[in-house]
């Protein structure tokens, strides 16, 4: 990606950290998997404010550059543990920023309350936005570029003991809001083809167009294709 009103900042994601480019593509530099805070196979969505602010997701939470990436911080992570918008250690698996700087993340830990939340103030300080769960894991999030205030969420909800002793199956969540979160619309899924473990992933959203969006359903095309 290039970074927001300013073309010659390119920002490259690959499996071993972050490149960044202040030159068009002159010079790259690096930032080590060590330095943004993950190891292993595990590779972090990115955003990119127009300020310049680096945004990673990692399993411990929403780690926050404001240096260039010579440093991070992790989101929320000196809020004290009473404060509802606290997620600092949970795992962040989805991130969009919107065109009016609001930072939007979701999480999706194992056996943990997840929720989506949403900061006003470059992810210094972050507010649920009343989609907290113990069962869903929140796995995709995109905000319309024309419309700041229209969002779009999935998440996958995990296998469930029934009240009879059986088991309810996963199942898949998708919804919309058109007022920045303050009200959630669940989307239907009838039509989506999907596969034993319903996955669906959000992918974006027309440039200019807000009802126009792009999801894939993953492993619906077996042995191994999404659809």
């Amino acid at each position: 990606a290039t970074r927001p009103g300013n073309p010659v900042e390119i920002y490259l994601a690959t499996t071993f950290g972050f490149l960044v480019s202040p030159d068009d593509g002159g010079h790259f530099y690096w930032i080590c998997e060590d330095a943004i805070g993950y190891a292993g196979t595990f590779d972090p969505k990115y955003r990119v404010g127009a300020d310049g602010t680096i945004y990673a997701t990692t399993f411990d939470g929403l780690r926050v550059s404001r240096d260039g990436g010579c440093t991070f911080a992790t989101a929320t992570e000196e809020a004290p543990t009473t404060d509802p918008g606290r997620f600092a250690g949970l795992w962040v698996d989805a991130i969009d920023l919107a065109s009016d700087g609001t930072v939007w993340v979701a999480t999706a830990a194992s056996g943990l309350p997840n929720n989506v939340y949403r900061s006003s103030d470059g992810a210094r300080t972050f507010a649920p936005a009343g989609l907290a769960s113990a069962e869903i894991w929140w796995k995709s999030l995109r905000v319309a570029p024309s419309a700041p205030a229209r969002l779009y969420v999935s998440g996958y909800q995990v296998t469930q003991l029934g009240p009879d002793g059986g088991t309810i199956p996963p199942a898949v969540h998708l919804l919309r809001s058109d007022d920045g979160g303050a009200n959630w619309q669940p989307l239907p899924t009838s039509d989506l083809q999907l596969a034993t473990s319903p996955l669906v992933l959000v992918e974006g959203v027309g440039r200019s167009n807000p009802d126009l969006v792009f999801a894939r359903s993953v492993g619906a095309l077996p042995p191994t294709g999404d659809r």
